[in-house]
């Protein structure tokens, strides 16, 4: 099987190179059309630069253009480039090196402006044309360095930045990018008037009339750049995308109608002229493309560009910052806490009922030299009196007589002893009062840190917020009866299109309309909400439909018949987001229903609320200490589904295996832990993994034997309602005659959505 793995993997890779050195060629080819006002662009140059591996691909891409064109001649310097650039990123030690942007950039210029000079002494011509051969380098280089920075900064963001200089950068890419499109040999229409018209569509599709306008300068400078001829009607994009954005709330067609309805009037007001013609229909074939682009695709385009920061973005980002520094200062402060413990407990222990004795009677005695000369014995006999004491709660003459019978304060000694004692057992008993006090304190501070870390983490996972479309949500409940709504409409950082609205009163509308509604007005798909309600405030959370999809069912016993110590609740925190909760609670019937039920009713209700896992289990743990039955814990066993990531997470305190079953194999997961409400600090066992279609998920409680949750492995092809009755069925059979254990089976089959939304 490994092997078998190992070989596909190597297919899948080979399919790979040769798709990139296909895609490197071919960009390669189109490059070495583009002109910089007139003159022989070098772009291809930076496409060897940026393509890695694949130089000789995009060489032979470049050596085809220019054969073709007739221009090999003028092509020279950039061949020469693209063949010592890729040698000496070869023959490189240091990999860092090959990916640092100033490293590569003063590569790239230097070998440029070598073969431009050389060229330029090989066969001499007048100072315009040298000077263009320098600008050319020059410009080769700079887009080197922007286009790693950018790249840089997509491989640690995941999306495409536009905010501060990353904004200008991709901005100068753009412009460079419809430059050299703008160049290719096609008589008939311009690549780059097409390709600008459909990025300005899309960008008043995500951003509105400013995107729209930035857009269409954009593509302006870009023509203007290749071509200055053309620049002329060119200028009408910026205007029309301004205008169009107007339009975005009655549909893509909509847009798109006047857009070419307000691009022919200024067409027309311009006056007719020999490039009219070309640049409608260059105009017409963008918009087709617009149309006829799948919406998904659009969508999934949208969500990798994160646009210029408003003030909702910055505010949500400092309270995020602003919640981690508090939690760390709990943080600092529970450290200190600990270090003040540690320091009592310490002077504590040296603080003993004999050094305290030894104080009051010894230290003026006359025989106090003499008696300190035999401080081994002397020590031991005052250690055996304290322990007679401790044991005894009295402390006679007779034993002071037995073990120090040289003392001349005997009277005094014993006196001392049985008073003092009484003193120092409430002083101990204080201490120890303070101590559980001091600990409970640390518990709650670090829970205290926990909550707002994880507020933190949820103010921080806000991508982006759309303050237009979060006032026309409030706007929309506000005309539906429903006043001081609070709405925000945001991408999170799984690039999930999220809406959250929370309002002062339950909602008693439809549903299915108004999510409808919604989903027409931010243009997404979202699922039906989940509606979370503490005392008047309802929170209702929208989000797009997931990609995954889960079916949940249960399998229950007792082991009386009355009342099982198994509890278990399946809810969702948000659309994208299910939770399996599952408690034992110690031992069978009513008590241990009681306190399984504690537990999952708490973590639901903490969670719902916000909280993570790890916190919701913190807080179970201290209230199950302070319950005050004699024994009171339970086993706490929690699944988290990210339908939208695809990836599960298991939290296991004391709880049974769960057990992963995929193609064919099963993976036991977790089951180390110690239960909630056992010790003070009782860590969890954390594991996650990645989801994949067909998976199947099974939770047991500890009353189901590994062998039974392993008859999964003669479940496949059966759908989760079977898998729990084939498997609670052999759960049943094997407890009779033997140990009677509540029983409880869940199980949990994954499903992916297909591009057409349906669930495959």
């Amino acid at each position: 099987m490994e092997k078998i793995r190992h070989t596909a993997k190597f297919h899948t890779s080979g399919k790979t190179n040769v798709l990139m050195a296909v895609l490197s060629a071919a960009a390669a080819f189109a490059a070495s059309f583009g002109k910089i006002l007139g003159f022989p662009s070098s772009m291809n140059v930076a496409v060897a630069v940026l393509s890695g591996t694949n130089v000789i691909p995009v060489f032979l891409g470049s050596a085809l253009a220019y054969f073709v064109s007739g221009t090999f001649s003028e092509g020279i310097v950039q061949l020469c480039a693209i063949l010592v650039i890729g040698a000496v990123r070869l023959v490189m030690p240091s990999a860092d090196h090959k990916e640092d942007p100033v490293f590569v950039s003063l590569l790239t210029t230097g070998a440029m402006l070598l073969f431009s000079c050389v060229m330029s002494v090989a066969m001499p011509s007048d100072t315009y044309t040298a000077s263009l051969r320098m600008i050319s380098s020059l410009m080769c280089g700079c887009v080197v360095f922007i286009a790693l920075t950018v790249k840089r900064q997509r491989n640690r963001s995941g999306v495409f930045d536009l905010t501060g200089i990353n904004g200008v950068f991709t901005a100068i890419l753009y412009i460079m990018f419809i430059s050299t499109i703008t160049a290719a040999p096609l008589h008939v229409v311009n690549l780059g008037r097409i390709a600008g018209t459909l990025f300005m569509l899309m960008a008043v599709r995500k951003y509105r009339n400013i995107g729209g306008a930035v857009v269409g300068a954009l593509t302006t400078c870009g023509v203007l750049l290749c071509t200055p001829s053309l620049a002329r009607n060119t200028l009408l994009l910026a205007t029309s995308g301004l205008i169009c954005g107007a339009f975005l709330q009655f549909g893509s067609l909509v847009i798109v109608l006047v857009f070419l309805a307000v691009s022919l009037v200024s067409l027309v007001a311009m006056g007719v002229n020999g490039d009219t013609f070309s640049m409608f229909a260059d105009l017409l074939i963008g918009s087709v493309l617009f149309i006829a682009l799948p919406v998904p695709v659009i969508k999934r385009v949208a969500k990798k560009v994160v646009g210029v920061k408003n003030s909702v973005d910055l505010v949500g980002q400092t309270t995020s910052s602003k919640l981690n520094m508090a939690s760390r200062t709990l943080g600092g402060i529970r450290g200190q806490l600990t270090m003040v413990t540690a320091a009592i407990d310490k002077r504590s222990k040296e603080a003993t009922l004999s050094k305290r004795v030894r104080s009051v009677v010894c230290t003026d005695c006359d025989m106090y030299s003499v008696c300190s000369k035999r401080c081994v014995q002397l020590d031991d006999s005052f250690s055996k009196l304290e322990s007679i004491v401790c044991t005894y709660n009295n402390l006679s003459l007779d034993d002071v007589e037995k073990h120090l019978g040289g003392c001349v304060r005997k009277s005094l000694l014993c006196k001392s002893f049985n008073e003092l004692y009484t003193d120092f057992v409430a002083e101990r008993a204080d201490s120890m009062r303070v101590r559980e006090m001091r600990e409970f304190l640390s518990e709650q501070l670090s829970s205290m840190e926990d909550i707002l870390s994880d507020l933190s983490f949820r103010a921080g996972q806000v991508r982006s917020v759309d303050p237009q479309l979060s006032a026309r949500v409030r706007e929309h409940f506000s005309n539906l009866g429903y006043p001081n709504v609070k709405a925000c409409v945001y991408i999170d950082e799984n690039l999930c299109q999220r809406v959250d609205v929370f309002i002062t009163a339950q909602f008693r509308g439809d549903l299915v309309r108004l999510t409808a509604t919604l989903s027409e007005m931010i243009d997404y798909d979202l699922d039906m909400p989940v509606i979370v309600k503490v005392d008047n405030i309802t929170r209702m959370s929208f989000a797009e439909i997931p990609k995954f999809t889960v079916d949940i069912k249960s399998f229950s016993a007792s082991s009386s018949g009355e009342y099982s110590g198994d509890s278990f609740e399946v809810f969702d925190s948000s659309v994208n987001e299910k939770y399996i909760v599952l408690s034992d609670g110690m031992g069978t019937g009513k008590r241990a229903r009681l306190d399984s039920l504690f537990s999952v009713s708490l973590v639901t209700r903490l969670i719902r609320s916000g909280m993570s896992m790890q916190t919701a289990h913190r807080l179970i743990n201290s209230m199950l200490r302070v319950k005050g039955w004699e024994e009171s814990f339970a086993t706490l066993d929690i699944m988290r589904l990210e339908l939208n990531g695809g990836t599960v997470q298991f939290l296991k305190s004391g709880a049974a295996q769960s057990f992963l079953f995929r193609d064919g194999g099963l993976k036991s997961i977790g089951g180390q832990a110690f239960p909630a409400g056992i010790l003070a600090e009782c860590t969890p066992d954390v594991s996650e993994l990645k989801l994949f279609d067909g998976d199947v998920l099974l939770m047991t409680s500890d009353g189901v034997e590994d062998a039974t949750a392993r008859e999964i492995l003669r479940c496949g092809g059966m759908n989760a309602q079977e898998i729990v009755t084939v498997l609670g069925a052999k759960a049943l059979a094997q407890r009779t005659g033997g140990r009677r254990d509540d029983i409880t089976i869940i199980a949990a089959k994954i499903f992916l959505r297909d591009e057409n939304g349906k669930w495959m």
